[in-house]
């Protein structure tokens, strides 16, 4: 299970309650932020407010400037990943800012910082932020590289039709959803407002582990992931853990999700960011990997997800297609070897086996196809008929 003695106490956001008062220790020296972070229970009183408005975050972090950094990775944990997850991790992949508005108008001044050798975005790129009441879509605002305001408007819905038609979340919660693939900071804000009460959201979250393509490259939208589309489908809330290259399984990222007790239900990823390893060296991974989740003491479901086609499946290099399809069978024995009945492998390669679904790279799904992913993968896991999903989506 996840060691504090070795990675530090780490804060993860309950939903509508906010973090627990913790301290956290310093950083290795090896890690590569340019500064150590602490996280103290000697806090703003707008550091504790904000703590209380978002989702999809493990640690909030004031930077020397005076802007909020939102990380998805407790920060003591980073010096045991990859230098990808120590990048990406502050990219929001759909995290939120969730709240009750009472009355007049709320203002946030985000701060868009563009990765500088992406190449998905530089810093001409159209990046929007969804605005949505409940799950209502109110509006969108683009985000460009910089500082820019947001405001959001009361909705009253006078005329209670969205309040009798409430799928997963209050109408009067405002969330305002973040973009999947580029750094967003919190400057200020301003206006009444309250933090979420429990029953404004799902009692049922998914966390959803993997690389790029979990964290949503190529979508435009933050709701736009696959992982965003199959918890709407299934009626739940969730927490997206895909980072960009950096879904390289370590036993350490296993441990702390393992250790939350904010999820019901997991999807992982597997295989695309460690394409570089021998199937004999891959198997050990996932197999190490995979061993926190089947010794859940919560005994929690588990759904594997293997790798979607990529450039090698539309070409006529045999060797990649053998290799990419041991990587896949390696992810089912090796679900299966656990001996869990709660880990269940999901013919994930099956989705998209069409070239004109990804792009250029023929390896990131376009952002259309990210909706077919999250269908389909709701599809398959509706046969298993959990009872945390009865009568959901």
């Amino acid at each position: 299970m996840y060691d504090i003695e070795k990675y530090g106490i780490y804060a993860i956001v309950p939903y509508g309650s906010g973090f627990p008062e913790i301290q956290m220790q310093p950083e290795p020296d090896n890690i590569i932020h340019s500064r150590q972070w602490w996280c103290s229970n000697m806090k703003t009183s707008e550091e504790m407010f904000l703590e209380k408005i978002v989702h999809g975050f493990a640690e909030i972090v004031k930077d020397d400037d005076g802007s909020f950094r939102l990380f998805r990775v407790p920060c003591a944990l980073l010096p045991k990943l990859g230098a990808r997850v120590n990048i990406r991790c502050y990219h929001p992949a759909g995290g939120e800012l969730r709240f009750r508005m009472k009355g007049t108008p709320v203002s946030f001044t985000l701060r868009r910082i563009t990765e500088p050798d992406s190449k998905i975005h530089d810093a001409t790129s159209v990046i929007p932020v969804g605005i949505y009441h409940g799950d209502y879509q109110y509006a969108w605002r683009m985000l460009n590289d910089g500082d820019t305001k947001i405001t959001v408007m009361p909705f009253p819905d006078a005329s209670g039709i969205l309040h009798r038609n409430r799928y997963r979340f209050n109408p009067d919660l405002t969330r305002i959803i973040l973009p999947p693939f580029v750094e967003v900071r919190v400057i200020d804000w301003e206006g009444e407002m309250e933090p979420p009460q429990p029953e404004d959201v799902p009692s049922v979250q998914l966390l959803s582990y993997g690389s790029s393509i979990t964290q949503g490259a190529y979508s435009v939208l933050g709701d736009g992931t696959y992982p965003a589309v199959l918890a709407r489908e299934l009626g739940v809330d969730v927490c997206n853990l895909g980072f960009g290259g950096g879904a390289t399984l370590e036993t350490e990222i296993a441990e702390w999700m393992v250790s939350r007790t904010d999820w019901h239900f997991a999807t992982l990823e597997m295989g695309i960011n460690v394409f570089n390893l021998s199937p004999d060296e891959f198997r050990d991974r996932v197999r190490n990997f995979l061993a926190p989740f089947a010794a859940d003491p919560l005994k929690r479901t588990v759904f594997t997800l293997d790798m979607l086609p990529a450039s090698s499946h539309f070409t006529p290099n045999e060797e990649m297609i053998q290799r990419a399809a041991a990587f896949n069978r390696i992810v089912s024995e090796e679900t299966a070897a656990t001996g869990n009945p709660g880990m269940i492998a999901l013919p994930y390669h099956s989705l998209l086996t069409r070239a004109a679904d990804y792009s250029t790279d023929i390896l990131h799904p376009a952002a259309h196809a990210f909706e077919k992913i999250g269908c389909g993968l709701a599809e398959m896991i509706r046969k298993y008929q959990l009872p945390i999903l009865a009568g959901r989506g």
